[in-house]
């Protein structure tokens, strides 16, 4: 069994309600997922999946998105029991209700789990959307502005993806004082580029890293890159990339 012995983003300190009050299909499925978090936090991983099970019982109130977030916290405290198997189909619940999920902050829980993630995110397809023919898309007309694809992981949708102006642009010089003792290694991030073929600042998100202390230096790294645009039925388009960076001592 692994042990849980991280301190998890976002995480309550204190719950008013105790264990037994909340094993309640009456209590709100969002109130259980957090419940099982905060009993993560203090090590009682089988309080949490107890607190999931009802959570995820078809007669508790909750939304869709209460469902995704119980699938990945049971997929999360699986992990820590040590049962890969499960916690895997419980990663794929949570996708197959929206593909598009984005879990931040599971690579600062453990990067295995991040991995883990986004493997079974490769698995599932989304729903395919036929091709429009040339005359459909004038008639259709270009994509709207705010439309994002995404080449996260892989491309999608599009004619030509995003392409970095400079070759070095994955390649990034890590000082000794940012690296301490990484002399290499590789970080993964994702971002958003505009239709300018500028990234978005605020989309910049580093997904793991072999050095925490190293995410302003990487989010900076890529902020200044420019690429040429991606397009999609002839029109500069926004995308969404998920890029390893190679460090470099």
């Amino acid at each position: 069994m692994r042990v849980a012995s991280v301190v998890l983003l976002g995480i309550v300190a204190v719950h008013r309600c105790g264990l037994p009050g909340l094993l309640s299909a009456q209590t709100p499925a969002a109130d259980l997922v957090t419940g099982a978090r905060v009993q993560l936090r203090a090590g009682n991983v089988d309080s949490g999946l107890a607190l999931l099970r009802v959570a995820l019982d078809s007669s508790t109130a909750g939304s869709s998105t209460d469902r995704m977030n119980a699938f990945v916290w049971q997929g999360v405290l699986q992990f820590f029991k040590g049962r890969d198997s499960l916690a895997r189909e419980s990663f794929r619940e949570a996708l197959l209700i929206d593909p598009r999920l984005e879990v931040a902050g599971l690579a600062q829980i453990d990067s295995a789990l991040a991995t883990e993630f986004e493997a079974i995110r490769r698995t599932i397809q989304p729903p395919a959307l036929a091709r429009p023919s040339a005359a459909l898309g004038r008639l259709a007309g270009a994509p709207r502005q705010d439309t994002a694809y995404t080449c996260a992981p892989e491309c999608r949708g599009l004619d030509q993806p995003p392409r970095a102006l400079s070759p070095e642009a994955q390649t990034v010089i890590v000082s000794r004082a940012e690296g301490a003792s990484v002399m290499g290694g590789v970080a993964l991030v994702r971002f958003v580029v505009d239709t300018s073929g500028a990234v978005e600042p605020a989309s910049v998100t580093v997904v793991s890293s072999p050095n925490p202390g190293l995410a302003e230096s990487l989010i900076n790294h890529v902020r200044r890159l420019r690429f040429a645009p991606g397009r999609a039925q002839g029109r500069a388009v926004r995308v969404v990339l998920q890029w390893r960076l190679n460090l470099r001592g």
